[in-house]
C-alpha cells in the first residue's frame, strides 16, 4: 500500500510556494543561500538546526511542520452508537466519525447511506482489517478492555470492560484527522446539515458529527448517551414530549407527505390509486416518523401493506425517498416537502410537523451544546433555513419544553 505522507522536503515546497516565494526569496529572507534551498527541497542534504529555525521563522512557520517526522496515528477506543456492518473482503475495515460526549468517546461507522451527504463524508477516524476490526463489537470491546488488564500505553479508553452503556461493543481505531470539539446529534431531518457551517465559524470552531436516522433511533441514541443532542419531528397537534433532563428546542417547520413522481400528476390523488394503479413506492425504515404516517394511512383505508409495492423497501431518508422517485426507482414516497421541492415531485400534504431538538441538561455546560445553542439562538440558521423551499424557521431556538 502507498506511503500517503509527504515527504519533509515537499512540506518545504508546497509552504514555499503557498507564500508566494520563490527559493531566492526565501533564501534572503532566512538569511542562508538559493543552493541551500534548493539542496534541502531536492533532497540532496539536511538542514542542520539553525538553517531549519531561520527557515522556518522566515516562512511564519515550524521546524515541526517543515521537517519533523510525521505522528503515528493515536489508537482511540470507542463506543460504535449503531451497529457496524458486516466485514467484507480480505480487508475488512470503516470508517468512523468520532465524537466525546460526556467524556466517553462515541464512534459512527461512515457506512452505506451514512456515508454520504450526498459526497463522501471526511472521516476522523478508521478501523483496519485485523482481530479487533471483526464483526462482534462485544467480542472486540472485550477484546481491547479485559477486566484486569491495563489498556495499552496510548490508547484513549472510553469505556470500561462491563459498564459501558451501548448495546454495540467497542472498536480500536486510529484517528486519520485531528478534531477538537464535535457536536453528535441524530435525526432525519437534511436540513440539520445547515449546523455546520455556523458550528465551524463559532468561537471555539466545534465540529459536527451528524447521524442520519429516524426519530425512534434517534432517541434511543439519545438515552443510551451516544449524542449530545436528538433531532424528532411531530404533528404539531401532538404535544409535546416531556422527559426528565432534557430541554426540547424549535429547530424547524415543515409538512410531510406523499411525493409523487410528475408523470402521474394527475393520476394519483392519494394512496388508494398508488395501490389500484400498481405503482412502485420508496419507503422508510421502522421508526421513522414517514413509516409511522404511511402504516396510518393504510390502516385507515383498510390496505393490507403487502399489497403496495415497494412496502419492503427502506430509505433512510427524506432526501434518499425523493431521490429515488426523481430518479424512476420509485413512483411515489411519504417524505417532507422540502424534500419534494428539491427534486421537483409533485406533493400531497398528509401533516404539518415541527422538528424539535431533545438535549440533556446534563451537557449544557459542555462546549458542544453551548455552540448548538448559540446557533440556534442567532441570525445565521434562521435565514439558512428561510432560503429552503418548504420550511418555516419560526420555531427556530424556542424553547418547547424544560
Amino acid at each position: 500500500m502507498p506511503d500517503s505522507r509527504r515527504h519533509p522536503d515537499d512540506r518545504l515546497r508546497l509552504t514555499r510556494l503557498a507564500r508566494g516565494f520563490s527559493q531566492g526569496d526565501l533564501a534572503r529572507s532566512a538569511g542562508v543561500t538559493r543552493q541551500a534551498i534548493s539542496g534541502i527541497e531536492s533532497a540532496r542534504w539536511s538542514p542542520s538546526l539553525d538553517v531549519a529555525l531561520a527557515v522556518s521563522r522566515a516562512l511564519g512557520s515550524s521546524v515541526e511542520e517543515l521537517f519533523g517526522s510525521p505522528l503515528d496515528p493515536l489508537p482511540v477506543v470507542a463506543r460504535l452508537a449503531v451497529r457496524s456492518p458486516k466485514p467484507q473482503g480480505e480487508e475488512p475495515g470503516w470508517r468512523l466519525l468520532i465524537s466525546e460526549v460526556a467524556g466517553e468517546t462515541i464512534a459512527f461507522p461512515l457506512t452505506g447511506d451514512g456515508s454520504l451527504v450526498p459526497g463522501f463524508v471526511p472521516a476522523l477516524g478508521v478501523v483496519h482489517g485485523g482481530e479487533n476490526g471483526g464483526e462482534n463489537g462485544e467480542e472486540a470491546a472485550n477484546a481491547l478492555t479485559p477486566a484486569g488488564r491495563a489498556t495499552p500505553a496510548g490508547v484513549v479508553t472510553a469505556t470500561r470492560a462491563g459498564q459501558s452503556r451501548g448495546r454495540h461493543g467497542s472498536v480500536e481505531a486510529v484517528r486519520i484527522a485531528d478534531s477538537g470539539p464535535t457536536l453528535a446529534i441524530a435525526g432525519c431531518d437534511p436540513a440539520l446539515a445547515l449546523l455546520q457551517g455556523p458550528l465551524y465559524r463559532h468561537d471555539p470552531t466545534v465540529g459536527l458529527a451528524w447521524w442520519p436516522c429516524g426519530n425512534a433511533l434517534a432517541l434511543d441514541l439519545l438515552e443510551s448517551g451516544a449524542v449530545h443532542a436528538a433531532a424528532a419531528h411531530r404533528g404539531v397537534d401532538v404535544k409535546v414530549r416531556h422527559r426528565s433532563g432534557v430541554e426540547v428546542v424549535g429547530f424547524a417547520s415543515w409538512r410531510e407527505g406523499l411525493a409523487i413522481a410528475p408523470q402521474h400528476r394527475g393520476r394519483v390523488s392519494g394512496l388508494s390509486d398508488l395501490v389500484r394503479l400498481e405503482l412502485r413506492i420508496a419507503n422508510r425504515e421502522r421508526g421513522s416518523e414517514a413509516r409511522r404516517l404511511l402504516d396510518a394511512e393504510l390502516e385507515r383505508l383498510n390496505i393490507e401493506p403487502h399489497l403496495v409495492a415497494g412496502y419492503e423497501t427502506a430509505a433512510t431518508a427524506h432526501l434518499l425517498v425523493a431521490s429515488a422517485i426523481h430518479a424512476g426507482l420509485a413512483d411515489a414516497g411519504v417524505t417532507t416537502e422540502p424534500a419534494a421541492l428539491a427534486y421537483g415531485l409533485d406533493f400531497i400534504a398528509w401533516q404539518k410537523e415541527i422538528s424539535e431538538l431533545h438535549i440533556p441538561r446534563s451537557l449544557m455546560g459542555g462546549i458542544e451544546v453551548r455552540a448548538l445553542l448559540d446557533v440556534l439562538a442567532g441570525r445565521e440558521l434562521p435565514r439558512q433555513l428561510g432560503a429552503l423551499r418548504g420550511y418555516d424557521a419560526e420555531p427556530c431556538g424556542r424553547i418547547l419544553a424544560a
